[in-house]
């Protein structure tokens, strides 16, 4: 009993370090971006997704699921940047409630100058302080985490699907 109670408190301090460090990671990598490109991590990684999608475009809904935002945040994002200019909403014209998020001209540009700001950042707030061992650790952690994560995101979609 006093070794699990130990590793649980271990575990537990192991938590506590990553959301402290993660949340200041997070906070810092974004007032650097803010403040040199304009844009904030979620527009970056919105713009950053649809770069990387078969024709710079996807529908919505897996926007939403990919960066991990609800419908309503990704809804009032995806206004915000298409009044920028950087992407564009069209209907689909195979499914009239489906909508796409299509990368832009000017979005395409933005991205291509906040990119290697990006990498630098991230570069000199982690990458640059880590060791390959450390990273090894890193990958098998939050590649497990993260599939453990994407299977709970769709799991009130499969109910619905099969209830529906």
């Amino acid at each position: 009993m006093g070794d699990s109670e130990n590793d649980r408190a271990f575990i537990l301090k192991a938590w506590r370090a990553y959301i402290e460090s993660s949340g200041r990671l997070v906070a810092e990598l974004e007032h650097r971006m803010k403040t040199a490109s304009g844009l904030d991590m979620g527009d970056f990684n919105m713009l950053l997704l649809l770069s990387e999608a078969p024709d710079e475009r996807m529908r919505m809904g897996e926007l939403a699921r990919e960066l991990a935002f609800a419908p309503g945040r990704l809804t009032y994002r995806a206004t915000n940047l298409a009044k920028r200019g950087w992407i564009e909403r069209k209907a689909s014209g195979s499914d009239k409630r489906g909508i796409w998020a299509i990368l832009t001209t000017d979005g395409r540009r933005v991205l291509r100058k906040a990119r290697p700001l990006h990498a630098r950042l991230v570069d000199e707030l982690m990458i640059d302080h880590l060791d390959r061992s450390q990273a090894e650790v890193m990958l098998e952690v939050f590649t497990s985490l993260n599939d453990r994560m994407r299977g709970l995101s769709d799991e009130p979609a499969q109910k619905s699907r099969i209830s529906g």
